[in-house]
């Protein structure tokens, strides 16, 4: 017996008792905003803009959105920061006399592309989550975009199996996915009452929905913005700290790793015992050194190294100051937009907790 006929892209299908457990599965839903769904959508993202979707968009395939476009944005950036190591790695290979320069700027230019990518990818929160606290609107909001692929030849049947995609529910300003939120039971009405009540328009709306577009439309674009500037701004800073002087002691402390040594007629099981005690202590060794290096880069970014003169000496400090007032600066900015606008909103002569007509 059929129990239930949706209609999806232009299809129906047809769901007997036996699929029912998988109807949640094949419908897009909001996600929860923790550091592992983050983790599990860029990782996803990242290996479908690595192998698939640049097959797709080569043969010119009808399923290949603009969204696999943009998410392949991270290839040249990868292929990017691949050749800028290389190039300092290949010129120890081709002139032995600069290896030793070469082998130290190589290192720090691969430390240099690991801290600009954890700068832009962290630093993120900075701005976001001041903004949803102080607004209810958070930008970063995930959701598992569900779709139905078109057939890929005429008079073919369309694919019954769902895709999916990473996306976040602000990923576009004008037509941001309301229907998720309101079909979510966490979020609902509930949620635009929340954030008219942040913002300042006030409580128990008639239509909170519609009073409060507008100005999550503006808290988009503002904080994206904030985001985007903010984020590079770190990133910068994480370029360099990689570039200090102290890092060379954790770059000494890799390459004086303790290795094992084989020995004649030695066991297997002596030589697995030695190469494991020998990761415990480098991970170890490695990792406190790592630290150390940290804070002594950190302390010489923003003294300035030893014999640097004039404003060089103090450029570390004033780029920190920098990056820190703007991303204060441009968050307040946020919030300050959206309260304005709720109050600009409040002055209209049209009570909006009371019952209108417009005749």
């Amino acid at each position: 017996m059929i129990n239930k006929v949706r209609l999806s892209e232009n299809r129906i299908l047809f769901r007997a008792n036996a699929e029912q457990d998988k109807e949640k599965d094949a419908e897009s839903k909001i996600l929860p905003n923790t550091l592992s769904t983050r983790i599990n959508q860029k990782f996803d993202k990242t290996t479908s803009a690595i192998t698939e979707y640049p097959a797709k968009g080569l043969k010119g395939h009808i399923n290949s959105d603009f969204y696999e476009f943009l998410s392949m944005g991270i290839i040249p950036y990868v292929a990017g920061s691949a050749t800028l190591i290389a190039l300092f790695n290949m010129v120890g290979k081709l002139d032995p006399k600069a290896q030793k320069f070469a082998d130290s700027k190589g290192k720090k230019m691969a430390l240099g592309v690991i801290l600009y990518g954890l700068g832009k990818s962290l630093t993120g929160d900075l701005v976001t989550r001041p903004v949803a606290m102080a607004t209810g609107v958070d930008i970063e909001l995930p959701y598992r975009n569900v779709y139905y692929p078109l057939p890929t030849k005429a008079g073919a049947q369309a694919e019954i199996i769902p895709q999916h995609q990473q996306r976040k529910v602000y990923d576009s300003r004008e037509f941001f996915r309301k229907d998720l939120l309101a079909n979510d039971p966490e979020y609902g009405i509930a949620y635009y009452d929340n954030i008219a009540k942040k913002v300042g328009l006030g409580e128990n709306l008639n239509d909170s929905v519609t009073e409060t577009s507008p100005i999550i439309q503006n808290i988009i674009s503002t904080t994206k913005t904030a985001k985007t500037l903010s984020t590079f701004a770190w990133a910068a800073t994480g370029v360099a700290l990689a570039m200090q002087k102290p890092w060379e002691d954790f770059f000494d402390t890799i390459s004086n790793r303790r290795k094992h040594i084989a020995k004649p007629n030695e066991s297997l099981a002596t030589k697995i015992g030695s190469r494991m005690k020998n990761f415990g202590n480098n991970t170890v060794d490695i990792s406190q050194s790592f630290c150390k290096s940290f804070g002594k880069s950190c302390k010489s970014l923003w003294n300035g190294e030893n014999g640097t003169k004039g404003y060089m000496k103090h450029a570390g400090k004033a780029w920190i100051l920098f990056s820190a007032l703007l991303t204060i600066g441009s968050t307040l900015n946020v919030i300050h937009k959206a309260k304005s606008m709720s109050k600009l909103a409040n002055k209209d002569l049209i009570n909006r907790n009371e019952e209108s007509m417009v005749i």
